[in-house]
């Protein structure tokens, strides 16, 4: 059995997985994997076994079928090479013959079965005639990339589904409705699953039960009891925040043109972490409107990124190297806590470097965050702020909390011990570059050119699938709150 070739079809998945990957399956895994559904639905806590499960579900199809597809989908280019590595890692050593292509995003074999791996974008996922499908952090996928990835199973006889995605979305997203309906009336169409942390048989008890002490209890009953909590205290609902997400492709910093930098005026943001918290990067600009099928100016975010563990001499070299890319204006970079002398350390490699980027130092006290996330609600209820569909950054926002003070006012917080907020802060400081007064309509030119490959938010906003910004500087300012207790 050291070849795809001479793995039988009668293998099943579970004697699939003890003989030939050497990982038996838990109980739970075994249930899901051998069901007989079209549709297998799971809402999944951390560590709960779904990415091992979802990636015994594509190798079996895959080593067993001669000429099989397998379509992964995951909403972010991120994730999806992740859920392609952990195939690969499975692989490895126990099925001969298998090569990955990262060029491709593609783990093939020498039966001519396929292992395909694609980010949230309606123009990967169509097309694509698939034996087995399945969509992960399936919560944080649209309902219009859902349509555009159901009918890839249509035209294969046998062809399955599996979903899966840890607590997100509202009672009408299809993840949640379908996932429901498995619970409710399980059938020979839609099956569903609760996986809880506790359901894998490696979890440390006492460990769960001291995590639940000292954690958000929202926190804890999301990410590790697996259930979709009261939105009652989040400042940002998941409704609003999903209205203002499309599936635009993100701007590696890496491919853009020297020439063309100049044109592409942002801002940025930094938060620097300590302890469990990473070094963040987010970075700002305004949608061209004359790309876009309306003329209204739109904030929106061609580029973030997160690094833990990064000592912070090489975050700077990064940003850095970002800032010289995308020609950033300014950079908004806390001083507070640990954040004096990296800022210090960046304000003098980007002067030395001679690129033009400003490097303000802000103070990030109670009023600035109250001011920031504000400003940002407010851009979000106004249609001025579009959102990439990156999970992370999704949930981050989503765990903001407000409270009423005893003086009457509103204090809004990351809760210290609701994950990372670190994407949220960062995100928060480069909007504070951002002077929303200068944000206007467009004027109509009838010789404008609108992008013709667009996508767009569930509010009905259209952009280009790749956005461009405008070359206005005009919105760019010096960030607000930049001494303690300014609030702005």
């Amino acid at each position: 059995m050291s070849t795809p070739e001479v793995i039988s079809e009668a293998l099943d998945v579970e004697q699939f997985a003890a003989r030939v990957l050497r990982r038996p399956l838990w109980d739970h895994q075994r249930e899901l994997l051998r069901s007989p559904a079209r549709y297998r639905v799971v809402c999944a806590g951390r560590q709960s076994g779904k990415s091992a499960t979802l990636a015994t579900a594509a190798l079996h199809t895959a080593a067993t079928r001669r000429g099989a597809l397998v379509l992964l989908v995951s909403a972010g280019e991120e994730a999806s090479k992740r859920l392609l590595a952990d195939c690969a890692d499975l692989a490895s050593g126990a099925l001969a013959g298998g090569v990955v292509d990262e060029s491709k995003a593609t783990l093939t074999w020498s039966n001519g079965s396929r292992i395909l791996s694609v980010p949230a974008s309606q123009r990967q996922i169509r097309g694509w005639p698939v034996d087995l499908l399945i969509v992960d952090e399936a919560g944080f996928i649209g309902d219009e990339l859902w349509r555009a990835a159901e009918p890839s199973i249509i035209a294969r006889p046998g062809s399955r589904v599996i979903l899966a995605s840890s607590p997100w979305g509202g009672p009408e997203a299809f993840f949640r409705a379908l996932w429901q309906r498995g619970m409710d009336s399980p059938d020979e169409h839609v099956e569903s699953w609760h996986w809880p942390s506790a359901i894998s048989p490696l979890t440390d008890a006492v460990l769960l039960a001291q995590i639940r002490q000292r954690e958000p209890a929202d926190y804890f009953d999301r990410e590790y009891l697996a259930e979709w909590p009261d939105e009652a205290g989040a400042y940002f609902s998941e409704g609003e925040l999903m209205a203002a997400t499309a599936d635009y492709t993100l701007t590696d910093p890496g491919t853009i043109p020297r020439s063309r930098r100049r044109l592409w005026p942002t801002v940025g943001g930094v938060d620097w972490g300590l302890a469990r918290d990473g070094n963040a990067l987010v970075v700002v600009s305004v949608l061209d409107p004359d790309r876009a099928e309306d003329l209204r100016w739109r904030l929106f975010i061609p580029w973030l990124e997160v690094h833990h563990r990064m000592p912070y001499s090489a975050f700077i070299d990064r940003v850095g190297g970002v800032a010289g890319r995308f020609g950033l204006r300014v950079i908004a970079s806390e001083v507070n806590g640990v954040g004096q002398y990296p800022t210090d350390e960046l304000q003098d490699r980007l002067r030395r470097n001679g690129c033009g980027t400003q490097v303000r130092p802000v103070w990030t006290d109670q009023r600035r965050k109250t001011s920031g996330f504000s400003k940002i609600k407010t851009l979000l209820q106004s249609d001025r702020l579009i959102l990439p569909r990156h999970p992370e950054l999704l949930k981050q926002l989503r765990g903001l909390q407000f409270e009423q003070t005893s003086a009457g006012g509103l204090r809004i917080a990351v809760p210290e011990r609701a994950g990372h907020d670190d994407l949220a802060m960062a995100a928060m400081q480069a909007v504070s570059c951002v002077q929303t007064g200068r944000l206007r309509d467009g004027h109509d030119d009838p010789h404008r050119q609108p992008e013709t490959d667009t996508v767009s938010t569930p509010a009905g906003v259209r952009l280009p699938r790749r956005p461009w910004p405008i070359e206005s500087v005009s919105w760019i300012d010096a960030p607000d709150g930049e001494m303690t207790g300014d609030g702005w």
